[in-house]
């Protein structure tokens, strides 16, 4: 079975697909804030003009990606180059702070993807799940955060910006959960905060699942468009998406086998070899590191 070719024509004429009244309607029903599965919400997230703008402006300017990738290679290599003769600069607190920021964000993100994820498995199904995308209609507060999540990709300078726009639930959600954890991993580290080894393993084995979790909805995509089911994904999306995500699972896990397993595994050789006891030695560097 050969795979249709990608319409593109949907990026460079938003015309062609109308845009909503405001107030958002779900369904042809007026939205109704109680009906959104959070404590709370603020009017600012119930999308508007500016959250559908930029919505179209993506879509109509996605190959923008590709130039932000290449400034920002462009920026690591100029770089490295101008400082291999200058002294480093004292830029803890500002690191502090930029990770701190995106702390707060990715928690924030979390907090407003994870019930939608709920919602659409429990009261819809996995295949809405994992094959409707959210929408503005659906779920204005989870799509706007699903933009936010976009933008914030530029401004981390290049951190998965050729990933593309997207706007599927588990791969804001999951992105953001995983950022949730890092960031303030990072802003410990920048703070010069000692971090256990065993919870910067614990990150790196999350990475390292949700990189397995999304090769297995690229895998469901593919199998439900196979088989005539309507997903909101292009081939090419699946094919590409399915190829990153492969490569960072193979990135993380070779990161996790070299930084933990076999510095470990080279530990209890070395108490071997010492004669020493090895689970006692091997208990003490661990809770140590």
């Amino acid at each position: 079975m050969r795979s249709p070719a990608l319409d593109l024509s949907m990026f460079h004429d938003p015309s062609a697909y109308p845009k909503p009244n405001y107030p958002i309607f779900n369904g042809g029903i007026p939205f109704k804030k109680e009906n959104l599965p959070y404590f709370f919400v603020f009017e600012w997230e119930l999308a508007g003009e500016w959250a559908e703008d930029a919505q179209w402006w993506f879509m109509d300017y996605w190959t923008l990606s590709f130039v932000f990738v290449a400034l920002y290679l462009i920026l690591v290599f100029w770089s490295r180059r101008w400082m291999a003769s200058r002294p480093p600069y004292d830029l803890q607190k500002p690191l502090i702070a930029w990770n701190f920021f995106f702390s707060v964000f990715s928690i924030l993100a979390v907090y407003r993807g994870i019930p939608e994820v709920y919602r659409s498995i429990r009261h819809d199904s996995l295949y809405y799940s994992m094959c409707l995308g959210m929408n503005l209609r659906h779920n204005p507060v989870a799509s706007v955060w699903a933009i936010l999540f976009v933008i914030s990709k530029v401004v981390e300078l290049g951190d998965k910006a050729f990933i593309g726009i997207s706007t599927s639930r588990y791969f804001v959600t999951l992105n953001a959960l995983a950022h949730a954890f890092m960031y303030p991993y990072y802003t410990a580290r920048a703070a010069k905060v000692h971090v256990p080894r065993r919870l910067a393993m614990a990150i790196t084995l999350f990475q390292i699942t949700q990189m397995i979790f999304g090769i297995y909805a690229n895998a469901y995509a593919y199998f439900a468009m196979r088989a005539g089911l309507h997903c909101e994904t292009p081939w090419e999306n699946i094919y590409i998406s399915a190829l990153m995500y492969l490569s960072y699972f193979l990135l993380f896990l070779n990161f996790f086998v070299d930084a933990y397993l076999r510095r470990t595994l080279n530990k209890m050789k070395t108490f071997a070899a010492q004669g020493t006891n090895i689970g006692e030695e091997l208990t003490d560097y661990l809770k140590i590191n």
